[in-house]
């Protein structure tokens, strides 16, 4: 995680552990762990030279850590770090035939507005909108020169996502969540996009 994205998460925590000490009854600060699959899709259909994807691994291992707040039944907040695993493709140039192996590692800070829609006692939908701060580092191999590169970038981008609570007990719920980071990593010429997606499960605990 960069210096950007350690200080938002810092004074997001700061931010709502103050908030919680005047917490009335049902709301306040939560923390969330999970665990998913998470996948990234690249988009190369704009590139110079008509590059061709010839395989991927595009499904991994992915990672959330948050923390929340709950103003009152239906509207909260959440800020949360996201790491999409490290999918790699393979590539070759359509007008040259080069060919060559694309890494790319996704990282995000998130903050979002999240909504909840309880349907009995124990369980509740939620849904979030927000913005994702990405950091995004980028591993091209080849064994041409041309197409070989090592590359980062810091870029801003639209999230949003569905779920559901299932309450355990006072403190500890349940938790799972379909999330969408559209356009994660845009290049400046649109040449490459990449998309992502993360299926998770996990646990959420409420002071």
């Amino acid at each position: 995680m960069n210096n950007t994205i350690k200080t938002a998460c810092a004074a997001a925590l700061l931010t709502m552990a103050t908030a919680a000490l005047a917490a009335p009854e049902g709301t306040g600060l939560y923390l969330t762990a999970s665990l998913g699959q998470a996948h990234t899709t690249l988009d190369t259909k704009n590139t110079e030279h008509a590059t061709i994807i010839t395989g991927d691994s595009t499904d991994k291992l992915g990672y959330s850590l948050g923390v929340g707040y709950r103003f009152n039944t239906y509207v909260g907040v959440e800020a949360s770090y996201v790491n999409f695993g490290k999918p790699s493709y393979n590539l070759v140039r359509g007008t040259t035939g080069e060919t060559s192996r694309l890494t790319v590692k996704n990282e995000a800070f998130v903050l979002a507005a999240q909504g909840y829609l309880p349907l009995n006692d124990a369980f509740t939908l939620t849904g979030k909108a927000g913005v994702a701060f990405v950091h995004t580092k980028l591993n091209r191999t080849s064994d041409s020169p041309d197409d070989a590169y090592q590359g980062k970038d810091n870029q801003t981008h639209p999230t949003f996502g569905i779920g559901a609570l299932y309450k355990l007990t006072q403190a500890v719920s349940l938790r799972v969540n379909a999330d969408w980071y559209p356009k994660i990593t845009k290049s400046n010429d649109e040449a490459t996009d990449t998309n992502a997606r993360m299926l998770s499960a996990g646990v959420q605990y409420k002071f």
